[in-house]
């Protein structure tokens, strides 16, 4: 089951100075792409747990272009040659979020955090949110929520 399939939104490499700033962003570009269809609900909970790790695919620099929260998954040859275009690197990130208010995510609390999460970075022509899908099996221990960031192009 997908989270969040309902809504849309194009990732941009555009900071929002505040959670509202990003609310009028996304309930317009709602209303523009979805017409009479649209149904913004920011305040509906996205996800009931306090915190997740979101799984995505993006193109950076190096090391340094990781947020505190974030892990390569797999940084043993991340940065070869091979793997690299213009510069460039294509890499797997895991992100840790957490919810503002130490609950759930609402739908607006997730989506500027992704937004957030991703806005530094390169996704290619998949800038398009699709959902996120939850992951399977996690290693044993981890009680955390495993999801992985649908974009598409």
């Amino acid at each position: 089951m997908h989270v969040l399939s309902d809504i849309v939104w194009a990732f941009k490499r555009k900071v929002y100075n505040s959670e509202e700033e990003f609310d009028q962003a996304i309930a317009a570009y709602q209303s523009a792409i979805l017409k009479e269809k649209a149904h913004w609900e920011a305040g509906r909970i996205a996800i009931p747990v306090s915190e997740i790790d979101v799984c995505y695919e993006a193109w950076i620099k190096n090391k340094e272009a990781l947020k505190p929260n974030e892990t390569l998954l797999d940084d043993t040859d991340a940065f070869d040659e091979a793997n690299g275009e213009n510069g460039f690197y294509q890499v797997e990130l895991c992100a840790r979020l957490k919810a503002v208010n130490g609950a759930h995510f609402t739908v607006l609390d997730l989506m500027y955090q992704l937004q957030r999460q991703v806005g530094n970075k390169e996704l290619g022509d998949h800038v398009f949110f699709e959902g996120l899908t939850p992951g399977g099996d996690r290693a044993s221990g981890n009680e955390v929520p495993l999801y992985y960031l649908d974009c598409g192009s």
